[in-house]
């Protein structure tokens, strides 16, 4: 170290702290198929169907269902129903293993979610015998003509 310029001299103890500060982190585990997929944070429940029908808007299928009923649950645990012809419903929601709860008119509503391919959910509610079908919806979507009163179309 004697025959280096004194500016290297200077330089080396610091690189050698800095080299020794960015060891401490401590050994990183290893990367194996069981802790490279990204696990949920100890207080993120974990979300039925790999949480894809999160954040897209649902037309529901279901027969006898308002026209033009839709159904969106929003990343932050709201949940938006609403049809064409009807007042909408905001409602938080939550998930607890294969299942998703919310309230209606102060009942407790619990779902199993299925995806049956990439655009079409189906939730099946404890209790009920038919399921809750819908198909994502297309942008622009349009709600349908509201049925004449009449019965003239």
């Amino acid at each position: 170290m004697k025959n280096m310029p004194r500016i290297f001299r200077a330089f080396v103890p610091f690189a050698l702290s800095l080299l020794a500060l960015t060891a401490c982190g401590g050994p990183q585990p290893p990367t194996t198929a069981t802790t490279s997929t990204p696990q949920p944070a100890a207080d993120e429940p974990v979300l039925p169907a790999d949480g894809a029908f999160v954040g897209r808007f649902w037309i529901s299928t279901t027969p006898g269902s308002a026209r033009g009923s839709i159904i969106v649950f929003l990343p932050n645990r709201t949940m938006l129903m609403a049809s064409c012809f009807e007042p909408f419903r905001l409602s938080e929601w939550g998930s607890m293993g294969e299942s998703i709860r919310w309230i209606e008119d102060s009942i407790p509503i619990q779902a199993e979610v299925t995806m049956q391919g990439r655009d079409a959910l189906r939730l099946q509610i404890v209790g009920m015998d038919r399921a809750r079908s819908y198909v994502a919806a297309d942008v622009p979507y349009v709600c349908p003509d509201r049925p004449s009163q009449d019965g003239n179309g």
